[in-house]
């Protein structure tokens, strides 16, 4: 459970001092605050929010109690978060364009001095297989997961993997009994038709991008379930930031 506090407007403001924005009566109400004064110094206001939030601890709606209950949902949501930044990392690699793009042909001279431009065979290699790693990874880590969000999506990256089979094969890259993706480094190398191959993996819409938009979506539907077992505390979308009950004890449990 947590509480969200709002962002302050004019109204905020003028309850905070204990008046209100009518212009016809006095602005801040000092006799109100200086009631209040007394009763945050006389401990009164501490004293009420931490017997309430200890109820709540009471009645299992702390954050700590959820944690102590699922070390091991948190560890495989922490493990899925990481999976997915590996592949969208990996997957950027083979999406660059321009200068930083892997696909730009290299100039060559052998002995005789003569000059042929190719595919850098060996990089484009070593970065399929980063991508194909990372890959199996979030495809172990993601069907352990019990979020309907996340194995949704890693289901979507799983078929369209097997709808590309035959396409991959031609690069390849080969998919198991277990999903997983493996690269055949002399068949890409010596076999392929990089043109090919980089029609998979590079532009929108390829293949590798098609992947990196459902880890993407894993990462997102991961990092919410997360937070509603760790709490929330983060700025939300409506301006607005969240304080788990956790906080609060912690600061009041310190101060009074």
């Amino acid at each position: 459970m947590s509480l969200t506090i709002n962002s302050f407007g004019n109204n905020s403001i003028f309850s905070l001092f204990g008046g209100n924005n009518d212009k016809t009566t006095n602005t801040f109400g000092f006799g109100n605050s200086l009631g209040d004064l007394a009763l945050i110094k006389s401990g009164a206001y501490g004293k009420l929010t931490k017997a309430y939030y200890t109820k709540l601890e009471a009645d299992g709606n702390s954050i700590t109690d959820k944690l102590s209950k699922s070390p091991e949902k948190t560890a495989n949501l922490n493990s899925v978060r990481n999976d997915t930044a590996s592949l969208s990392k990996a997957a950027d690699a083979l999406l660059a364009k321009d200068k930083n793009s892997i696909w730009e042909k290299v100039e060559t001279e052998d002995e005789d001095g003569n000059v042929t431009s190719d595919y850098d065979k060996d990089k484009i290699y070593d970065a399929i297989k980063k991508f194909t790693e990372s890959y199996n990874d979030l495809v172990d880590s993601g069907q352990k997961n019990s979020s309907t969000g996340v194995l949704t999506q890693v289901a979507g990256m799983v078929t369209i993997s097997a709808k590309t089979a035959q396409t991959l094969g031609k690069a390849g890259i080969s998919i198991d009994k277990d999903n997983h993706l493996n690269v055949d480094e002399d068949f890409l190398k010596e076999k392929a038709n990089m043109t090919y191959v980089k029609d998979l993996f590079n532009g929108t819409g390829s293949y590798a991008y098609q992947v990196a938009t459902k880890a993407s979506m894993t990462n997102t539907y991961a990092s919410a379930q997360l937070s509603d077992i760790t709490g929330r505390k983060a700025y939300t979308n409506k301006g607005s930031f969240e304080v788990s009950t956790s906080d609060m004890m912690n600061v009041f449990n310190k101060t009074t």
